[in-house]
Parts: structure tokens; sequence; C-alpha cells
């Protein structure tokens, strides 16, 4: 049997999420409140229960009912990755039942990290950005050996000699000093800055669980790299970090990986996930591996199917990142509130 509820704190959908492997902190209500409040959409679990009434699998979703792309429901913005939690052969049925409750709602979009391609056959599926997980190993000595030798082992050895310190946080003053490196580093990429309202939300509802940290480096007091780990169950995700370009010279992001790693290791967790990455971002994607992560291609799901023309998108890409240069900060910040409203 499917339902489809806004009442996203049910007790019976957190208990199956707690209990389910395969959830992420992008399934939790928690979540879901952070996009509805950030960009004011509403948000959904689809359900399906058996005889009983006993909830054996969900999909989060929203609606996105905007005037520049259209009326979408998208499983789920600002997700790395999001998989229906439910066997893949009812997914088919859960799609049809929800296209019949929101007719008006023509395309849906579906990101995760298994590609469901021979059960939704009437989407298109692409693979653009992949992301690496890193499976954490039984000693923290272990884990450092796996790393490789010159690239990153050296490079933290040289981040210790330049006497880097760290401050874990999980407060409002250290969430502005990570906005600020956060800032300064998609202005110098040229690209749109995540609105600050957005990383405020994500504070306030997961520090109410403890599912977040803001951990900052320093150096003789100046903050030169910053991050804002999410963590939930026997995962800590590396999505958003930060620094200080005047003081890579420092290794300040190598310091700041490797006290994550430990971190995520004396907690218990097993997983270190290093977000999410486009392909084309061959240098990154290198940084990644070489913390012996690994590679994992995440999938986009898209219905009706549609053709992927990645040399239209570049080209507007580089037109944004041409205009983006000559922005003053406000409207900087202006045109990232409207891009990731209506864009998610």
């Amino acid at each position: 049997m499917f339902n489809i509820t806004n009442q996203i704190f049910n007790p019976a959908i957190l208990e199956f999420i707690t209990r389910e492997n395969d959830a992420t902190i992008y399934h939790h209500p928690a979540w879901l409140k952070v996009l509805s409040k950030t960009f004011n959409y509403e948000v959904y679990y689809l359900t399906v229960s058996d005889s009983a009434g006993n909830i054996e699998g969900v999909i989060p979703f929203l609606k996105l009912d905007s005037w520049l792309t259209g009326k979408r429901i998208i499983s789920l913005p600002f997700s790395t990755y999001c998989d229906p939690l439910m066997d893949a052969h009812t997914l088919p049925s859960a799609i049809e039942f929800l296209r019949e409750k929101f007719q008006d709602f023509s395309v849906i979009d579906i990101r995760s990290l298994n590609n469901y391609q021979d059960y939704l056959t009437d989407f298109s599926v692409s693979s653009d950005y992949c992301t690496h997980i890193l499976k954490l190993k039984n000693t923290v000595e272990e884990i450092f050996s796996s790393f490789h030798p010159t690239s990153v082992r050296a490079s933290i050895r040289r981040a210790e000699k330049n006497n880097l310190t760290i401050d874990w946080g999980k407060s409002y003053e250290h969430l502005k000093i990570f906005y600020q490196l956060e800032f300064k580093l998609r202005k110098r990429l040229l690209l749109p800055p995540i609105p600050y309202n957005f990383f405020i939300n994500v504070y306030e509802e997961l520090i109410k669980y403890d599912f977040i940290s803001i951990p900052i480096v320093y150096k003789d007091n100046i903050p030169i790299s910053a991050g804002f780990i999410l963590n939930f169950k026997d995962k800590y995700y590396l999505e958003y970090t930060a620094s200080d370009n005047n003081y890579l010279n420092l290794y300040p992001n190598h310091k700041l990986f490797f006290e994550v790693i430990k971190n995520a290791y004396n907690s218990g967790a097993r997983f270190v996930d290093f977000g999410r990455t486009n392909l084309e971002n061959i240098s990154l994607i290198t940084f990644k591996e070489k913390w012996a992560a690994e590679k994992y291609p995440v999938f986009h799901h898209h219905s009706p199917k549609k053709r992927f023309i990645k040399k239209e998108n570049a080209s507007l890409k580089k037109i944004l990142m041409n205009l983006n240069a000559a922005l003053p900060d406000f409207i900087l910040k202006l045109e990232g509130d409207i891009i990731y409203k209506h864009l998610l």
C-alpha cells in the first residue's frame, strides 16, 4: 500500500529510516525541513507499507513549482544522492502512484547512488558526477598508511610541522567563519555562492540531533580552512569545505581532512563520504582518490526522457562565470539566492 504524507516527522517513518542500512542524512526529516525552510517548497515522503501497516520503504521528495523552470518533483536536491529506500521492483509502481497524485507535476528527478534504468524504463539516466567514499580500517595507523605516501601522508606531516591547530566548533560564530571562507572560495571559482540561509537552516535543524560539526583550522589564530561536516549513523559527510587561498602552502586542507577522518573513526563511524564531484574536474577526483577513497558514479534519473547536451550546458556555465568575474559581492549573493531557488 502506498501513501504520501507531508507530516515528515512521523515516528514510524523516522524509525524506519533509523534502522534502514542504506539510509543517509538526506533521508532524515530534518534535512527535508531544511529544504522547506530555505526554499519554501513543499516536502513529502512517499511510503510503502505491508498489509499490517508497517512501513517497508520511503522516498523523500519535494515539489518545486518555479516560474523559471516549471513544475518538478525532485528526490532530492542539495543531496549528493538520495536513493529510494525500497525494493527496486516496487519502484515503478511507487512512481506511478506519485504521478497519479500530482498529475500537474509531469517532470520527476531522482538522484541516486544506484542505477535504476532497468526498473525506470521511461526515465533517461545520466552520470555527470561521482562521489568518493573512504571505508575506515581497523586503526588510525592503518587508515593513514592507506593514503598516498607523498601527496597525502607527507602533506599531513608538513601541516603538523606548520603548527596548525583545529577547533571543533558547533556555534553560530564557527558557522560565520566557515561561510566567510566558503563565500571567498565560490567567488574565486566564479561560481554563485550557496545562500547563507541554507547553511543557517542546516545548522539549526541538524544541531538538534548532533548531526553536524564545524571544524576550523587556524594558523596563529587566523582561520585558514573550515568544514561544514554532517554525520549520520556510520557515515561522515565531507561535502562542504573551504580554505583561504593565501595559506594553501601550509597544507590546511590536509590537516582538516585527516582530523575529520580521525574524528569519524573515534566516533565509531565506518565511512567518510568526500562529496560530489563533476567528472570533468579531474584534479579534484585525483585528490580524493589519493586519500584511498573509492569512486562511485552518481546517477540522475529524469522523466520524461531527455537528451543531455553537455556542450550547451558548458557554454552557459562559461557565460555565467565571465559575468561573475565582474559582479560585486552583494549581486553575487543575490544571484545565488535566485539560481538555487529555481535550479535545484
